[in-house]
């Protein structure tokens, strides 16, 4: 459970840091007519790949010369593992994973109309946590196939909370206001 605390804990760190710093910026934008919520929209969209680069790469310390490269590429190897109990590896390792992704499968497709389709969006959030992966096994991290799995997965879980909001509130003002 640490890890996942962990993760709550930086997203709000990282989400007032980030309303900090884009606050003239924000002011500056209002008063040259741009939407508050719109740019919002853009707040969350930084925010959610600023928190998963620094969750998945930067949260330990990076060597370029590691002594061991570990790879899996066995997907769900971690069930029936006898080094930790299945149902704790699914609480502190795969559901973390899933809900980093969360936000950035419901903010993608809301900052750029051209993700707004299922696989544009799966494929963007493919691209990410493979490129996430591929780089932590050259700096010593695990990579595995199980965490491309679980990140997409909380991609895809954001992007059904988009479509449930974009059905409900399609024609709500603050809604298209919010998606531009």
């Amino acid at each position: 459970m640490h890890r996942l605390e962990a993760y709550i804990r930086l997203a709000i760190i990282f989400m007032i840091i980030i309303s900090i710093l884009y606050l003239p910026i924000l002011i500056l934008l209002k008063k040259k007519g741009k939407s508050v919520l719109r740019q919002l929209s853009y707040i969350g969209l930084i925010g959610s790949v600023f928190l998963i680069i620094f969750a998945t790469v930067l949260f330990v310390p990076i060597t370029f010369q590691p002594e061991a490269h570990f790879l899996n590429l066995r997907p769900f190897n971690w069930i029936g593992n006898a080094n930790m109990d299945s149902f704790e590896q699914l609480v502190v390792e795969k559901v973390p994973n899933i809900i980093l992704f969360i936000p950035f499968g419901f903010f993608l497709p809301i900052v750029w109309k051209s993700k707004r389709k299922l696989y544009k969006t799966a494929f963007v959030s493919f691209c990410l946590t493979f490129s996430i992966e591929f780089f932590q096994y050259f700096i010593g991290r695990f990579s595995d196939i199980d965490d491309v799995l679980t990140n997409l997965l909380g991609a895809l879980f954001g992007y059904g909370i988009f479509k449930v909001f974009d059905y409900y509130w399609k024609d709500k003002k603050w809604w298209k206001e919010l998606k531009g």
